[in-house]
């Protein structure tokens, strides 16, 4: 765990709308920050770069949580620009000064994390930083949280699992397929529709499966 900021610091957390950002985002509160809001990035198609969720659900799942949804347009080339752009709005916006991110143990990470930071002025946040991965899953479950799995690389994970709750049998379905439980290489991604911090749970309905090279990603609507 890294937390850099002071309680009672104004943040914004970076968010997927999957379990890594949601819990971040619990154990940021938890230890005194304030979240302000929620920062997600889309690409030209509207959906998230980073779990290919629409962002009409996004801002549903926003709504729930009762925190604002700031989302910036970007392409993977100005992705860096399009953070800094985003991140400058915020500060004049919300009076923020510190940033959380859902990370776990990839260096190559932290270290942009870290560069990000220091080029914006951000004290940076990593809550889950070297949490042991199947710990990371067990830990939205015992919270009572409830994830979505909306995407997965075919290669390793069957299709079946789109569209079904991440549950202790998909936890011991990695393990024994030798996949991270928590999809910290890409293995999976996740939305979250209920638990702590949610004022109700999310009503979704599960629609078309779009496949795309060695990626699948169901479409989940909020009704």
């Amino acid at each position: 765990m890294i937390i850099n900021s002071n309680p009672g610091d104004k943040v914004f957390v970076s968010w997927s709308g999957g379990k890594d950002a949601y819990l971040s985002l619990l154990l940021a509160d938890e230890h005194g920050l304030k979240p302000v809001c929620l920062l997600n990035f889309t690409g030209l198609d509207g959906r998230s770069r980073s779990h290919g969720i629409k962002n009409k659900t996004l801002r549903a799942q926003a709504e729930a949580l009762g925190i604002d949804l700031v989302t910036e347009e970007v392409t993977w080339e100005g992705y860096e620009h399009g953070f800094e752009k985003a991140v400058s709005a915020i500060k004049e916006k919300y009076g923020i000064n510190g940033a959380v991110f859902g990370d776990i143990n990839l260096n190559e990470h932290h270290d942009w994390v870290k560069k990000m930071a220091d080029r914006c002025s951000l004290d940076y946040n990593l809550p889950l930083w070297q949490m042991e991965e199947k710990s990371v899953s067990e830990e939205l479950l015992n919270r009572g949280g409830k994830a979505l799995l909306v995407a997965i690389r075919n290669d390793l994970v069957d299709e079946d699992w789109l569209g079904m709750t991440m549950d202790d049998a998909y936890i011991q379905y990695c393990l024994a397929n030798d996949i991270s439980p928590c999809g910290e290489r890409g293995e999976a991604h996740t939305l979250v529709v209920d638990g702590p911090l949610f004022e109700k749970p999310l009503q979704y309905e599960k629609g078309e499966i779009l496949r795309s090279g060695k990626y699948s990603l169901i479409d989940i609507t909020i009704s």
